[in-house]
């Protein structure tokens, strides 16, 4: 008897230690689990100072996120407005030259009979006061088609003329004596190597001088350059402002299209140019990165920047350092950091 309960006393020991150590293990089970599933706190790269906040990225960091900076290019700008452009069709000084070219050869053509019926007259009028071995109604006939051709070439040069008149009204001197000239300023605008624009500047604005060059906003924001040729004779019907033509490459502009170009205007601005990646766009407005230290990087808001081909232009922007690619990582990485830190707070 006292054998049998010394066999269960070992029993119910030996289940007991077993159900400890079972709980133990599950513990430790439960624990690594944890720990296994709790979120890698990523170390905060944000702070706060008195220039505003500062990102810091050690090298490995700037390296693994692909940053890379330049230096701001420096350059000088003038402040510019918008006016609207539209591409005009070549089509109105083709037919301009056909005209000119008809004329013209008209023109050449009545030279050509009077110059014929003036040599005519000279041999009727030498042979008449040889003896009179022509009559004197020969001669006279001879005479009235050499007058009469003299008056066709009045009528024909006049007409050229007038022609001329009227194409400066339209298109002003420089463009219709491209025309009449076939220059290659023309010929490239035929050919659609460039098209020809009309730029109107807005009511109001006086341009005593326009300027050489103007930058066009195409539909997917791309800019190009367009060159002066030439004050336009007539105002903009819409705007009732001054107007001016402009040579551009054809590439993506098509006849007929309207389009936005930026004209500039007033004193030069001293500042600096960095390209469209440098911006990112946060809350309405546009930002860019500046490196203020090897490892450090504060953003700056894009005051007073204009649109150039190369990306913008900031008025008194010193040469420095600028983040060109990876500008989106580092406001990424600010944002988070003020919501870690106010999760902190919380």
């Amino acid at each position: 008897m006292k054998k049998k309960s010394v066999v269960i006393f070992i029993a119910s020991v030996a289940i007991a230690v077993l159900a400890v150590w079972g709980f133990m293990k599950g513990r430790e089970e439960l624990t690594r689990e944890q720990q296994h599933e709790a979120p890698i706190k990523v170390p905060l790269r944000v702070k706060n100072e008195a220039g505003g906040p500062v990102v810091t990225f050690d090298a490995a960091t700037q390296k693994r996120a692909d940053i890379a900076v330049a230096t701001a290019v420096p350059g000088t700008r003038r402040a510019d407005i918008e006016a609207l452009a539209v591409v005009l069709p070549a089509q109105g000084l083709i037919e301009l030259r056909n005209r000119y070219v008809a004329a013209t050869a008209q023109a050449d053509r009545a030279s050509a009979a009077l110059h014929a019926s003036r040599r005519e007259y000279e041999r009727l009028e030498a042979l008449h006061g040889d003896d009179r071995n022509i009559s004197d109604r020969v001669l006279q006939a001879a005479e009235v088609a050499w007058r009469s051709d003299e008056a066709a070439v009045r009528a024909a040069q006049a007409a050229v003329d007038a022609l001329k008149r009227s194409a400066r009204q339209q298109w002003g001197t420089v463009l219709t004596l491209a025309v009449v000239e076939n220059a290659s300023s023309f010929q490239r605008l035929t050919m659609q190597k460039e098209v020809l624009l009309r730029v109107a500047a807005p009511s109001g604005v006086r341009l005593l001088t326009p300027p050489a060059t103007v930058s066009v906003v195409h539909d997917d924001g791309r800019l190009s350059t367009a060159r002066l040729i030439s004050p336009s004779p007539q105002a903009d019907p819409r705007i009732q402002g001054p107007a001016f033509f402009y040579a551009a490459t054809a590439a993506g502009l098509l006849p007929g299209t309207t389009l936005t170009t930026r004209l500039p205007v007033g004193p030069e601005k001293t500042g600096a140019m960095i390209p469209a990646s440098a911006v990112v766009w946060w809350q309405g407005k546009g930002w860019f990165y500046v490196q203020s230290e090897p490892n450090q990087f504060v953003r700056r808001e894009l005051i007073g920047a204009m649109p150039v081909a190369e990306g913008w232009f900031v008025p008194q922007l010193q040469p420095v350092q600028v983040v060109v690619r990876g500008a989106q990582i580092l406001l990424s990485e600010e944002l988070r950091g003020q919501i870690q830190a106010g999760g902190e707070d919380g």
